[in-house]
């Protein structure tokens, strides 16, 4: 399996390139295994992703970067609803 890292495009790269396997999103993946570039693989145990989760301790007193981040989220994800 190919693994380097958080270099996501580096990795892909070297799969494509016939250096290993890669285990990664498949959103990730998607243009790669479209164009053939990359061939699927087991796919009955792909995992799939649910969407990032934000954690952060209590909403009192939040800084407030933290709390424009946490607006802008929540924004987002409201308006894909």
């Amino acid at each position: 399996m190919v693994r380097i890292g958080g270099a996501f495009d580096l990795t892909v790269q070297c799969a494509i390139d016939g250096l290993g396997i890669v285990h990664l999103f498949e959103d990730w993946l998607r243009p790669h295994l479209d164009s053939k570039a990359l061939e699927p693989i087991l796919e009955p145990w792909w995992q799939r992703f649910s969407g990032p989760y934000l954690y952060y301790h209590g909403r009192r007193y939040l800084p407030s970067p933290l709390r424009a981040f946490v607006d802008f989220i929540n924004a987002g994800r409201d308006a894909s609803l």
